[in-house]
């Protein structure tokens, strides 16, 4: 019989890998710049950097544990197939605005979140109580920071046009970010309404 330990152990290293290299852009844009005047994205970013480190050392762990352990070698193995992903994300040469560098961020998360979805369900299926447990609250905290990154961008955005001369209202940012607010309620109830009909069809 095959060991589901050892069949979880290739997604596990997929997992490392994608949040080692979001880190690594996100180690570099705490040191930018334009993203150093802008205090709420540079907390942002530090939060993300912060948050990413205990993940990968979290799963590493894990990897550790199980048959034939050794993190390293699963996660190269992992890298090739993750690289491809990433890079069309984060360009290392190109210099963003706080903004598009945030909206980068943000991708680069939606990336990982449903990468950690699929593996919250692999783990299930594999009856792998402690990963599956782990990934819930790794995906927990990735969503938290997607749904920051998204309140926080109109702000920025807006104080961009303002600092390159523009004139912009005051008020559009919290415009911007209720609307935006309203669109997640509102699509998050539509589909609450739209799973509860598919039960009731049943």
């Amino acid at each position: 019989m095959k060991d589901n330990r050892e069949a979880l152990r290739p997604y596990v290293a997929d997992m490392v890998a994608v949040e080692k290299h979001i880190l690594e852009a996100v180690e570099r844009q705490r040191n930018d710049d334009d993203i150093k005047q802008f205090p709420d994205a540079l907390r942002l970013v530090g939060r993300i950097e912060s948050t990413l480190k205990s993940h990968v050392q979290a799963l590493e762990g894990q990897l550790q544990s199980y048959p034939g352990g050794g993190a390293a070698g699963a996660v190269k193995q992992a890298v090739t197939g993750v690289l491809g992903a990433i890079a069309g994300v984060y360009d290392k040469v190109r210099k963003d605005t706080a903004s598009r560098a945030l909206r980068d961020d943000y991708t680069a998360l939606s990336l990982a979140s449903v990468s950690y979805g699929m593996l919250h369900a692999t783990a299930l299926g594999l009856t792998q109580s402690t990963v599956a447990e782990l990934t819930r609250h790794h995906l927990e905290e990735i969503n938290s920071l997607i749904m920051e990154l998204g309140l926080a961008l109109p702000r920025i955005v807006l104080k961009e046009l303002a600092l390159e001369g523009y004139t912009v209202d005051t008020g559009a940012a919290e415009l911007a970010v209720k609307n935006l607010e309203e669109t997640w309620r509102s699509s998050a109830q539509r589909e609450k309404a739209g799973v509860t009909a598919g039960v009731l069809n049943r």
